[in-house]
């Protein structure tokens, strides 16, 4: 029951003795409960909002800019995976000519400790994934990847270091190696080893071969290296010429009608450096050829091919320069 004064309204209401009593505050109360009842409205509605597809559009721009930067990082990231995937590719073919070359110089594998040492000891992740790594647990995988990359290139690089330094030695080495057939012509019976001097008649060792031959014959050095000797050797061996080819290796040529090279001088092999004959004590016109490696001679046919003269071993390198 309402009932109205002169000056204010007021509110009443029947309580249980059948009295009426005023109600006090009563604008404030209903004020109270309009605004709990609009605020709890409003959270509502913001959280069925937010939890279905933001039907009113709270931050749509914002919203917007984050879906575009987030597929544009995703891209990137794919294509970073892409990149480091061709990298890993490339790394695993590196590595496998790697093995293939050192093979080919004599060189032993890569010990697998030093592949893991280069690597940190893990393998590298073949993708990476934006949705399983975000942020900034991505950037420390793609921090990992590049670090062992770097380490196994590393290697790699240490071990392409190492074959291109044997691989110049070996062509040095190769070089240098008494591999070519001094003078064309037939062996003498007096082979490598022990045999019964021609001219003494008693046995001796023969510590190299004899390859006949007219008196004038060319002689060429088996290979690379520097006369260490040109001339009369004072004994049975006549004039000779003495050749250091390095890695322990000497050669020694005998009997010799002609000496065209004189000590020092710098030869290839395949030059020509005296003619044979039979100067000091030969029976007949030949050349004796001798072989030996840190001082200890050695069979001289063992090192090279009776058909390949040192007239087409020079045609053959000429046509190749």
């Amino acid at each position: 029951m309402r009932i109205f004064g002169r000056e204010k309204v007021k509110f009443f209401y029947l309580g249980s003795d059948l009295k009426l009593h005023e109600v006090r505050r009563f604008t404030a109360k209903v004020a109270s409960i309009i605004g709990v009842s609009v605020l709890l409205l409003v959270g509502g509605i913001a959280g069925i909002n937010q939890l279905t597809v933001n039907f009113l559009g709270f931050g749509s721009g914002e919203i917007a800019e984050l879906k575009r930067q987030n597929s544009d990082l995703r891209e990137e990231t794919n294509a970073l995976t892409d990149r480091i995937t061709a990298m890993r590719s490339t790394l695993d073919e590196l590595e496998s000519q790697g093995d293939e070359l050192r093979l080919l110089v004599d060189l032993p594998p890569v010990d697998e400790s030093v592949k893991d040492a280069g690597t940190g000891g893990s393998n590298i992740p073949e993708m990476m994934s934006f949705d399983a790594a975000p942020g900034t647990d991505l950037l420390t995988e793609v921090d990992g990847i590049l670090s062992s990359i770097s380490g196994e290139l590393k290697v790699q690089e240490q071990s392409y270091a190492q074959i291109l330094k044997k691989y110049e030695y070996n062509r040095a080495f190769f070089s240098a190696l008494p591999a070519l057939k001094p003078m064309p012509g037939p062996y003498a019976s007096n082979k490598f080893g022990m045999r019964m001097h021609p001219i003494l008649g008693v046995m001796r060792e023969h510590q190299g071969v004899d390859i006949v031959g007219d008196v004038g014959t060319e002689v060429a050095a088996a290979g690379d290296g520097v006369v260490a000797m040109a001339g009369h050797s004072g004994g049975g061996y006549g004039n000779v010429v003495v050749i250091n080819h390095g890695y322990g290796y000497q050669t020694l040529y005998a009997h010799l009608s002609k000496v065209l090279i004189k000590p020092g001088k710098r030869v290839k092999r395949g030059d020509i450096i005296a003619r044979s004959g039979k100067s000091g004590l030969a029976s007949g016109p030949h050349l004796h050829y001798e072989v030996r490696h840190n001082g200890v001679s050695r069979n001289p046919t063992d090192f090279f091919f009776d058909d390949l003269t040192a007239a087409e071993y020079r045609v053959q390198t000429a046509a190749r320069k």
